[in-house]
């Protein structure tokens, strides 16, 4: 028999053949489904985005689910418990099953107390993703909480814990993607037919300043729409290696404003991250702890070397009430900026883990860790030169940049510019030059510094230039190695942030 199954051509299977065997697969197929529906417990099979594959009769009787339903459901959906989507990524990443796993649902008398066992299939094609097979069992006692029943599931503590958080991130921002789709939609249609009614109504009808108001009130959603979109659809930051004392010297005006104390930074360590990301995290946290501080409380900023090679940047000086600590990494959990609450630190938990870090909140510290870089910067802070013909305007940025922990040198004009080079013993870190200055254009006299430093990074601010050729390669995003250009008008904020991302290059 066996050596009759063996044929060495699939050409010699006739039809019969394969009829027959099919039939024997499909028989076996009914008999399993059959055990399947038919077994006491509820069982789920999911697939690697938490989607309903099968479940069986009890399933559905247990959670009063039409056949119908199942489709359309994610596990997370119809059981909203953060421990049980982390143990399902564990079992997942790891193929290590989670028995006996104590899952409480809802609270009072109509909460649900589970114990739950979870374990990795392998899909029965070759190029079939994995699936999960669940189990669900009714306890005999409420569960509190399912931390415990969680380590002694084969799940660490601590890994547990960073899993829940993750799971209950996630939970949100699904949640923040459908109300943005929908609420995108409805503004469309406010924002549309109020144009069209105000269009309609003549110059001196009072109900055009109403119109209006609904407008503004579309607006104002509209931003907070937009927060809501970037949970699902985060801003990508780019990975430098920048040295951490040198970050935290160019910080620190900032973070005095918030009662941060930037730390000592070994003159040596360097991260692999983006700094404007790791200034928002910080300052976002501070912003968020403000109204639990004292007046005589400050916030303590370290660095320090992590494990395995990364680095941690440590706030310090949290003061937390419990509700507070739950709402930490929540979207719109801080206090009122103008008319609305910022989206806060939920907006930068995915970009951060997106450059490999990591955020961990504990007792009274925020825990910021990513990569070391192998070699640091010079921890010295920044020098710049700072080169524009309008006083204010110079000025003002002078201010803001020094205010930002930079050293700025001042000059007018491109011949004051190269009277101040001479008498520096090294290139500053950073010429900043309008390119519309008296004597020299900007880019001529960029040309002239880099012919005595060839590395030295240029920022040009300017809102127009005769000089053809910068200006098709500005319009283009085809300058020069470690040059920008920043259009006027521009903010402080923008400046700083295009200056240090400028700074952090190689």
């Amino acid at each position: 028999m066996k050596q009759s199954m063996q044929r060495a051509d699939h050409d010699q299977w006739n039809s019969t053949e394969v009829a027959r065997l099919l039939a024997l697969v499909e028989t076996e197929r009914r008999y399993y489904q059959d055990v399947f529906a038919a077994l006491p417990v509820a069982i789920a099979l999911v697939d690697r985005d938490w989607r309903l594959a099968a479940v069986n009769r009890e399933f559905r009787r247990r959670f009063s689910l039409q056949q119908a339903d199942i489709a359309k459901l994610r596990l997370p959906d119809l059981i909203p418990a953060p421990e049980l989507e982390a143990a399902m990524s564990a079992v997942l990443a790891t193929a290590q099953p989670a028995l006996g796993l104590r899952v409480a649902v809802g609270g009072g008398e109509a909460g649900l107390a589970l114990r739950v066992s979870i374990q990795k299939l392998s899909g029965w094609q070759a190029d079939s993703d994995d699936e999960l097979l669940i189990t669900f069992e009714g306890c005999e006692e409420a569960v509190a909480a399912a931390g415990p029943a969680a380590v002694e599931a084969g799940i660490p503590e601590a890994e547990l814990e960073a899993k829940v958080e993750a799971g209950k991130r996630g939970a949100v921002e699904r949640l923040s993607g459908r109300l943005a789709h929908v609420a995108n939609n409805l503004l469309m249609i406010i924002g549309g037919y109020g144009e069209e009614l105000k269009a309609s109504l003549a110059e001196s009808d009072s109900r055009r300043g109403d119109v209006d108001e609904i407008l503004k009130a579309s607006a104002r959603l509209g931003a907070l729409t937009r927060d809501l979109t970037s949970l699902t659809r985060p801003p990508v930051f780019e990975a430098v290696e920048f040295g951490v004392a040198r970050w935290m010297a160019s910080t620190a005006g900032r973070l005095r404003e918030l009662k941060i104390q930037a730390g000592e930074a070994l003159a040596g360590l360097a991260a692999r991250t983006s700094p404007l990301l790791l200034e928002q995290i910080v300052l976002e946290a501070a912003r968020y702890v403000q109204p639990l501080l004292g007046d005589q409380d400050r916030l303590q900023l370290e660095a320090r070397e992590g494990a395995s090679g990364t680095l941690k940047i440590v706030l310090n000086g949290l003061r937390l009430t419990p509700e507070a600590r739950e709402r930490f990494f929540e979207p719109f959990a801080g206090e009122k900026v103008g008319s609305d609450p910022p989206l806060g630190l939920a907006g930068l938990v995915r970009p951060w883990e997106n450059l490999d870090g990591r955020m961990r909140l504990t007792e009274s510290a925020l825990e910021i860790e990513c990569p070391q870089a192998e070699a640091a910067e010079n921890s010295a802070v920044a020098r710049l030169l700072l080169v524009e013909d309008e006083a204010g305007i110079r000025s003002l940025v002078a201010k803001a940049l020094e205010r930002q922990g930079f050293e700025v040198l001042q000059a007018a004009t491109p011949t004051d510019a190269l009277r101040i080079c001479e008498e520096l013993r090294a290139a500053p870190d950073a010429l900043i030059s309008d390119l519309m200055v008296p004597g020299m254009s900007g880019g001529d006299l960029a040309s002239k510094l880099r012919t005595q430093w060839p590395g030295l990074r240029v920022l040009f601010i300017s809102g127009y230039t005769a000089d053809q050729e910068l200006s098709s390669r500005i319009a283009s995003g085809s300058l020069p190695e470690r040059t920008r250009f920043l259009a006027k008008p521009f903010t402080t904020v923008q400046l700083g942030a295009e200056l240090r991302s400028l700074l952090d290059t190689q």
